[in-house]
């Protein structure tokens, strides 16, 4: 089968699994569909704000965040509202936050994200600026005001790992971090989650909690063991942290964007999955040393994200 042939059966695969799960959400009585409430409060980083970064540099520096409605939460929202048509959806994602700006905000005031080594977002450019310091304690001031919130769904820690990467090994020009200093990395990511899963709980006892899990944009560019092996760590250290606090769930998307690294066979049988679903791929060529490369999902890539989303809400 040719490498057309293989991303057309996986595209036809994913859109058949939207269909199905949209569906189930509208016709059958799921689990999930009995604990919707009268507000879905999305959380996150650029993938919760539905970033694309061509759109981002198009838009500069006028940017509109109506315009970012392609996220994978906007298509999940949209999933919701068939069953409640009157539904709020707020969406507080910031680009660049990480587990430790989210907590403790960006130092910056009216900014988000930022910290020691990242870039700080403007609350005027978010979809729901904060009227806090940070993102947790906005969402938190959120549940107080609306005491009917769920699902709350959340994407955190890739920023994490992304300035970890550049700022401690030298990634992409090298790369001199050892195995003890990704686990240290990956162990603080996930406290940090564990944290902020819990706060949101406390906040929100009733309400459905899905994590959203990361994928890995970079098939075939870390060293040993790889990036999928790395991602696939933090997935199940997030998973373990997520799993701690009771009503929540984990979505695994890495084993669709890297379905061959994950499924035992090599990276490089990743990228038509990753030139489909992500921005990596500019002009059709896996190209992570370029400029218009984009780690963000594709319009498809945030649709099969959602797809996923879905499915877990329907089954918890």
């Amino acid at each position: 089968m040719s490498v057309l042939s293989r991303v057309r059966a996986r595209l036809l695969v994913c859109c058949i699994a939207a269909i199905a799960t949209l569906g189930a959400l509208a016709f059958a009585p799921a689990a999930g569909a009995t604990k919707l409430g009268s507000t879905y409060l999305a959380l996150g980083d650029s993938l919760a704000y539905g970033y694309h970064q061509a759109q981002f540099l198009s838009e500069y520096p006028n940017i509109k965040p109506a315009t970012f409605d392609e996220g994978y939460n906007d298509d999940f929202a949209a999933g919701l509202k068939l069953f409640s048509p009157h539904l709020q959806y707020i969406n507080d994602g910031c680009p660049g936050e990480t587990t430790e700006t989210m907590i403790k905000g960006s130092g910056i005031p009216g900014y988000c994200a930022g910290g020691p080594t990242g870039t700080p977002f403007p609350y005027v450019w978010l979809h729901h600026p904060y009227t806090t310091a940070s993102q947790l304690s906005d969402a938190l001031a959120i549940l107080k005001a609306n005491p009917n919130v769920s699902p709350i769904t959340l994407d955190m820690g890739s920023n994490d790992v992304l300035q970890f990467l550049e700022h401690t090994c030298g990634f992409p020009k090298t790369y001199t971090c050892n195995e003890a200093q990704v686990i240290a990395e990956f162990g603080h990511i996930a406290a940090n989650v564990g944290y902020i899963v819990g706060q949101l709980r406390a906040a929100a006892p009733k309400a459905q909690i899905i994590f959203v899990g990361a994928y890995n944009p970079y098939p075939t560019v870390l060293p040993p063991p790889g990036g999928d092996v790395t991602t696939a760590a933090l997935g199940k250290a997030l998973e373990s942290a997520v799993a701690s606090v009771s009503g929540t769930s984990y979505v695994n998307n890495l084993q669709y964007f890297n379905y061959s690294g994950t499924h035992g066979k090599g990276e490089a049988g990743d990228i038509p999955t990753i030139c489909a679903f992500t921005a990596m791929c500019p002009g059709g060529t896996f190209n992570p040393a370029s400029p218009l490369a984009d780690i963000h999902p594709t319009t498809l890539g945030y649709g099969v994200m959602a797809a996923n989303l879905t499915a877990d809400f329907l089954t918890h």
